[in-house]
């Protein structure tokens, strides 16, 4: 009997073990931050804005007493320039901003010209207290939501979408910082990473449950929330894969060396990926090696050799020849805080922003810094 027991136990501590190797090896694969505990209930989200024939359908989620209600309002396309709206927070109404719909909605330049300020962050993962603490804390807004980073530029480096239960509200935000930011001289730049694509194209993986609640409620699937005929969707369209500023790069996965020998500008590879953002599905199957190649694993949106330094020196400095640059920045892939490679050559910044000691970066001054979500910062050593 004992040994049968002894038996029982030791699977038991044998099957822990195997699905404890499994979480540690999802982790590495994607470096998955986990859900939070209250997984599947409907809550307050939105708006989302849905274009159908010559009318708009606003959608949201609001909370009614103790119940959450999917309200639906429409007006005439026409009058969108005209149109305000406001994302709510029940647990947190000092959180709450409105936002002006874009007359147009415009592709973004790839280069940009050198600045004296930039502060970098990624993969939020709908956690949206955690940027809106950065952003604050930072000086890049005030607790109103008003841009008070003058001429400086915010740099968002993808992965903004998933596991989190703020990601549509993380997106108005930055959807509405942009104009105000280019009022003041600055700009904000969203770059798109694997987890944006994904969302855009069909594999919701790590989608919170959420929002498959919500969209049931809504009664409008989940997978046309973020298409070509939604503002939203619209709007991340005229994103970039890859950016310049100055000396740095901004790409959310890398540049892995195939693309040195590529014929390709930043400019080119934006433009080739760009009218496959809603379709990658569909990538694998046309003939076009280059196509497949950009939304592969060794694709600007997929990259992580440089954090596993598995990239050469060599390779790396020869993507900042044929590129311009100095400093490649990355998300993607998970570091415990802000961390320079290859002497400086790239800087990787996803870090966990479940973690009130998640770090970002910040370039002022010519130097770069180490920041937290508490307004401290650290000078980086390259």
């Amino acid at each position: 009997m004992n040994t049968d027991k002894s038996a029982f136990l030791n699977s038991i501590f044998l099957a822990f073990c195997l699905a404890l190797l499994s979480n540690v090896l999802m982790a590495q694969e994607d470096h998955a931050t986990p859900l939070p505990p209250e997984l599947g209930k409907v809550d307050t989200d939105g708006p989302h804005l849905f274009y159908r024939k010559n009318k708009v359908y606003i959608r949201q989620i609001q909370m009614k007493d103790t119940t959450a209600v999917a309200t639906i309002d429409s007006i005439e396309a026409r009058q969108k320039s005209n149109l305000t709206i406001e994302c709510r927070f029940t647990k947190n109404p000092e959180w709450n901003f409105k936002t002006k719909l874009k007359a147009k909605l415009k592709i973004e330049n790839t280069e940009y010209p050198k600045v004296e300020k930039i502060l970098a962050i990624s993969d939020i993962e709908g956690t949206f207290g955690s940027f809106r603490n950065f952003l604050i804390n930072h000086k890049v807004i005030d607790a109103q939501y008003n841009w008070t980073f003058g001429k400086g530029h915010l740099v968002c480096v993808g992965d903004f979408f998933d596991r989190g239960t703020n990601v549509t509200e993380t997106l108005w935000l930055i959807y509405d910082l942009e104009d105000k930011a280019k009022a003041a001289g600055g700009y904000v730049h969203y770059i798109l990473g694997n987890h944006e694509i994904m969302n855009m194209s069909n594999d919701h993986r790590y989608v919170h449950p959420k929002y498959m609640r919500n969209a049931d409620l809504y009664q409008e699937p989940y997978v046309n929330w973020f298409k070509g005929s939604t503002e939203l969707g619209r709007w991340l369209a005229t994103k970039n894969v890859v950016e310049r500023i100055g000396d740095f790069i901004f790409v959310h996965g890398g540049l892995a060396p195939d693309l040195n020998y590529l014929d390709k500008t930043l400019s080119e590879i934006n433009n080739t990926m760009r009218p496959f953002y809603f379709i990658q599905e569909d990538v694998s199957r046309i003939d076009d090696e280059v196509l497949r190649f950009l939304f592969n694993d060794n694709g600007p949106i997929w990259y992580r050799d440089y954090v596993m330094n598995h990239a050469q020196d060599a390779e790396v400095e020869e993507s900042l020849r044929k590129f311009g640059g100095k400093h490649i920045v990355v998300g993607h892939t998970l570091v415990n805080a802000v961390k320079s490679f290859y002497g400086g050559k790239v800087i990787a910044i996803d870090t966990r922003h479940v973690d009130p000691n998640s770090t970002a970066l910040l370039y002022e001054d010519g130097k770069l810094f180490r920041i937290d979500q508490k307004g401290k910062r650290a000078e980086l050593k390259l």
